[in-house]
């Protein structure tokens, strides 16, 4: 009976990490005796089949006859029901419910119910006690892509020297396909990379993207811009869909006594720009030299006092 349960165990095993997803979420129901952790996909699509996989731990002796059941108007699926004879302490046992999302489901999150019943024999019971626990959770159905972008770029830049515009593509929707991001700006002129593709970002995934450009290095006069950052993706229906977002920088020439490097460094979300004046380093060295003077004087000082004693 043993190496029966062990085998089951371990076929369970194998099967719940080929179909649970890379990108996936977890909840938890419990009670002193028994708890039940669900992994799932993070997005669902209607009419699609996933998988919700279920580990069931036993936290106490003579825990027996567990009965688990999952249910909700938004799903159907041939079994929602396992059942397990006897569970160890402190073992685990898995078991995959394979279900499929209405095609009628709303976009957004719907519940989930699930039900465990079991019997637990205590100290002082002449007989298994029957005991039953019930907790909702959520899963959310999405029939579109949803991308987002955060983006970082630089408050100011010097024209003719490049710059980065980076940042991070977001999905929270259904699979994306065809992901295409460019930027313009109507205020000045733009040359470098300026475009990115993707050709797959799939449900709960995000993505890094960089731009590097710079400005003409004869701009007349120091000037505010608005760089867009415009982009298209597709669903798997050949759907296609737009988003767009803007950041704000200020060109200018860089000063005849200014060096450092314009691209600076990202700290975090804070952009770096080390670039000083060619004032300040003379003024450094020169305080330098000052200092290694009145160093070498006081030295030269007690050096004198100790030849007098």
């Amino acid at each position: 009976m043993s190496n029966n349960i062990f085998n089951l165990f371990l076929i369970s095993t194998l099967i719940s990490s080929v179909f649970i997803p890379a990108y996936s979420l977890q909840s938890s129901i419990l009670d002193p005796n028994v708890q039940v952790t669900f992994d799932y996909p993070g997005v669902i699509r209607q009419g699609d089949k996933f998988v919700l996989s279920a580990i069931i731990k036993s936290t106490a002796d003579n825990v027996s006859n567990i009965t688990l059941t999952v249910s909700s108007s938004e799903l159907y699926t041939f079994n929602n029901t396992f059942k397990l004879v006897k569970l160890a302490k402190d073992s685990t046992f898995g078991n995959d419910f394979k279900l499929n999302v209405r095609n009628d489901t709303p976009d957004g999150e719907f519940v989930v119910n699930a039900q465990v019943t079991y019997f637990i024999k205590g100290m002082f019971d002449a007989n298994p006690v029957k005991n039953m626990f019930t907790q909702a959770f959520h899963l959310n159905a999405q029939s579109k892509p949803i991308v987002g972008f955060d983006i970082q770029s630089p408050d100011n830049v010097f024209s003719g020297e490049p710059f980065p515009i980076k940042g991070m593509i977001k999905n929270q929707g259904a699979k994306a396909q065809n992901i295409r991001l460019e930027i313009y700006s109507s205020d000045i002129n733009l040359e470098g990379k300026k475009s990115f593709s993707l050709s797959m970002l799939d449900s709960g995934k995000n993505a890094d993207f960089e731009f590097v450009v710079n400005t003409l290095k004869d701009l007349d006069i120091p000037t505010h811009a608005i760089i867009h950052i415009n982009g298209t993706y597709f669903d798997d229906l050949n759907k296609s869909y737009s988003i767009e977002d803007s950041v704000n920088i200020f060109v200018r020439h860089r000063g005849m006594l200014e060096v450092g490097d314009s691209n600076g460094l990202w700290i975090g979300n804070f952009f770096i720009a080390p670039v000083v004046g060619v004032g300040t380093i003379v003024s450094s060295v020169i305080g330098f030299f000052i200092f290694l003077w009145h160093f070498k004087n006081k030295k030269k000082s007690k050096n004198n006092k100790k030849t007098k004693l």
